[in-house]
């Protein structure tokens, strides 16, 4: 209520005014209680409530035509008419109504071409230049001739604009000067904390305000780590945690895409696991990949498949360059004997080839998905009898969360190679994965699961990327560029926030490469480890030797 009085006071002064603020703060909500106190404030009607035929949502396309007066094609007469337009349209009311007020709402003020819009109103809206009622008629005032219809045309001082504008909005353009100076700003903040609660259970009762007291809490902290590192613009709105209430009927399944893997590695002889990110694959069938050998800024993974076994042989460790070590894997329920892990010829790094055949004489590219074993995650759970179990999941941010939440201590870690396209692995803690799994959410729990993962964080992802700040939301880059803005006073804040995600079973994460590198809304599995630490890339000192080679 107190934004409204403001609002109206703003608006007796100016006749035009205008609420900004960020995308979600309830500023064509404001109408309502600006309308509902206006009689009180004034002592005056108001016929016109800033709603139905009093109110116009602006458009790239709106035009002076449809906004004054124009032509338009009329069916019957089979021509082209003048008619009036939706502002002169309520002016002709108003100036028959001395008596009563007109609150006219224009929303979403700067995504039209607001000057060619407004046109000849541009000179008649300001406060001087109001015609005024005399008791007999409207005197005075700026009158201009409007081009259609060549008549005399001004604005009473009944008739009172207000405007919205997101501020976070950098798609459109600013407002120009000679129509800033025509409307006061009245600025609308977010609501935040105990304030927010309140008003949340003012408008939807104790219930809902316990079912998101997290959110409000998060929010709140959330818009102040945004408002410290990218200004108050970039803050997000209180209305999101408005009107929601429990979810009727089934709740939403959370997606887990380590379910085949828990599945299988719950069975009795299983002992470990080891994965790793793949892109590209070498050989003339593409059965073949690099595997991160040890170095001095980083873990390996070759030794990880060590001791294996091949039709029965066991091989402690690794042999040396330029020979082959057999291993078996089963994929799909297929077992392929014979495959191998050897020095790449003429290279520093280290190749497994899929060359294993099955007792039918098939080959490993007769398990795998279409198109191949490429961008795909390769998971190797290690068996009691030094064999290997091999799952191909999707290269995604999520399953990459996922791995890396199972892949901790005491048991297991994670960590990537060098370089803008390097490639993540580790070894999984056994107990966190099989320990990491889904459960269904209370109706309560998936409201606000909802709320977050389809509403909030979209507008969070798009205000950051509009302001060039991605680095910000992503975990893995977030430190950086807090001590490059000088702003790390608020890690604690973001790291809270991170953890309150992980409780939701959701991050932020880039995906993709170059310029269509971009941060997406992930799903991370339920009952893993509740916080995502950020990573420190590798240091690149041992760049990999990715030379291809022939060997089937």
């Amino acid at each position: 209520m107190e934004l409204a009085i403001e609002a109206i006071r703003v608006l007796r002064r100016f006749k035009n005014a205008v609420l900004e603020g960020p995308p979600g703060t309830g500023k064509s909500h404001v109408i309502e209680a600006v309308a509902a106190a206006w009689q009180a404030e004034t002592g005056r009607r108001l016929a016109g409530n800033g709603r139905g035929k009093f109110a116009i949502t602006l458009h790239p396309n709106t035009t002076y035509e449809e906004f004054v007066e124009g032509l338009r094609y009329d069916d019957e007469s089979n021509s082209f008419v003048r008619r009036d337009g939706f502002l002169r349209l309520i002016i002709k009311e108003a100036e028959k109504h001395p008596e009563a007020d007109y609150l006219v709402l224009i929303d979403e003020l700067n995504r039209a071409n607001v000057p060619k819009v407004f046109g000849d109103l541009l000179l008649t809206m300001e406060p001087s230049k109001r015609a005024t009622w005399d008791g007999t008629g409207w005197t005075g005032g700026m009158q201009v001739t409007l081009p259609y219809s060549a008549s005399l045309f001004s604005v009473p001082n009944n008739v009172y604009l207000l405007g919205t504008m997101n501020t976070s909005d950098r798609s459109i353009a600013p407002l120009d000067s000679a129509l800033r100076r025509r409307f006061g700003f009245v600025r609308v903040e977010p609501l935040v904390g105990d304030e927010l609660r309140s008003q949340i259970i003012k408008a939807d009762g104790d219930e809902a305000a316990e079912r998101v007291a997290r959110s409000i809490d998060q929010l709140t902290n959330l818009n102040e780590a945004l408002r410290h590192c990218l200004g108050p613009n970039a803050m997000l709105g209180h209305s999101y945690l408005f009107g929601v209430h429990a979810t009727e009927g089934a709740v939403a399944d959370p997606n887990d895409p380590l379910a085949e893997v828990r599945v299988a590695a719950e069975e009795p002889n299983v002992v470990g696991g080891i994965w790793l990110e793949v892109s590209k694959m070498w050989g003339r069938n593409h059965n073949q990949l690099d595997l991160p050998d040890e170095a001095r800024s980083r873990r390996g993974l070759v030794d990880r498949f060590y001791p294996m076994a091949s039709s029965g042989h066991i091989t402690s460790v690794r042999s040396g360059a330029g020979t082959q070590d057999a291993l078996d894997i089963e994929v799909g329920g297929s077992l392929f004997v014979g495959n191998t892990i050897e020095y790449n010829k003429g290279g520093s790094n280290v190749r497994l080839k899929y060359q294993g055949r099955t007792s039918l004489d098939e080959g490993i590219l007769s398990e795998v998905p279409v198109g191949g074993m490429e961008q795909h995650v390769h998971v190797w759970l290690r068996r009691d009898d030094d064999t290997f179990k091999l799952f191909l999941l999707d290269r995604t941010a999520s399953v990459g969360l996922a791995l890396q939440s199972v892949s901790t201590a005491p048991t297991g870690w994670h960590t990537r190679t060098p370089g803008t396209g390097g490639r993540a692995y580790g070894e999984i803690n056994l107990a966190a994965l099989t320990g990491s799994g889904s459960t269904p959410p209370s109706v309560d729990e998936d409201a606000e699961w909802m709320i977050w993962r389809y509403a909030i964080l979209p507008q969070l992802i798009d205000t950051a990327t509009q302001v060039g700040a991605t680095e910000l939301l992503a975990p893995d880059t977030r430190n950086a560029w807090l001590e490059a803005a000088n702003v790390s006073d608020v890690a604690d804040r973001w790291a809270t926030f991170d953890q309150f995600l992980a409780s939701l079973s959701l991050a932020i994460a880039e995906e993709g490469y170059g310029l269509t590198r971009g941060l997406t809304v992930v799903d991370i599995p339920v009952g893993a480890e509740a916080e995502y630490v950020a990573e420190t890339p590798d240091k690149p000192d041992d760049v990999e030797d990715d030379s291809d080679d022939d060997t089937e």
